[in-house]
């Protein structure tokens, strides 16, 4: 049997790759911190420093990939923008656009200066105010993580 490669087919592995690249590595990253904060709270800055680079460079190129992919698969298939798993998915890289520069980049980087102060004081524990900052990652995550795996099951199923 041989292989259908075409120019479409190639966009949707691109739109693929980019999926996995942008939105993986950030299924990971409470898992990260979580381990540094109970484990090794010395280490959480360069965790938090990890992820804001990782959210920066690879994240946000990434979504930029998925987008523009996206958009070529709209214009060379026979898709409609007015079917659902098309307009849940331009929503949903829009949403997540904002989160990672409205909301994970500069609380990730408050994150930081408040870990590097709490343990420049010494003592090696991070304050009441780093765990708040913290806490409202984890939540705003689980959300940004729910986006992606509800628009993921719009892309398969196409309901």
């Amino acid at each position: 049997m041989v292989a259908d490669v075409t120019a479409y087919n190639v966009g949707l592995f691109i739109h693929v790759l980019a999926v996995v690249l942008a939105f993986g590595p950030t299924f990971g990253y409470g898992i990260f911190i979580g381990f540094a904060e109970t484990k090794a709270p010395n280490a959480v800055p360069a965790v938090l420093k990890a992820v804001n680079l990782t959210n920066r460079y690879l994240v946000t190129l990434a979504m930029v990939v998925v987008l523009a992919a996206g958009f070529y698969l709209l214009a060379e298939g026979d898709i409609s923008a007015s079917e659902s798993w098309v307009q849940v998915g331009f929503v949903a890289i829009a949403i997540l656009f904002g989160l990672v520069g409205g909301f994970f980049v500069p609380r990730t980087r408050k994150a930081i200066e408040l870990a590097e102060r709490d343990l420049t004081a010494g003592g090696g524990e991070l304050s009441h105010e780093y765990r708040k900052v913290s806490a409202q990652m984890a939540r705003v995550g689980q959300l940004a993580g729910l986006i992606v795996a509800v628009t993921i099951f719009f892309m398969v199923v196409k309901p």
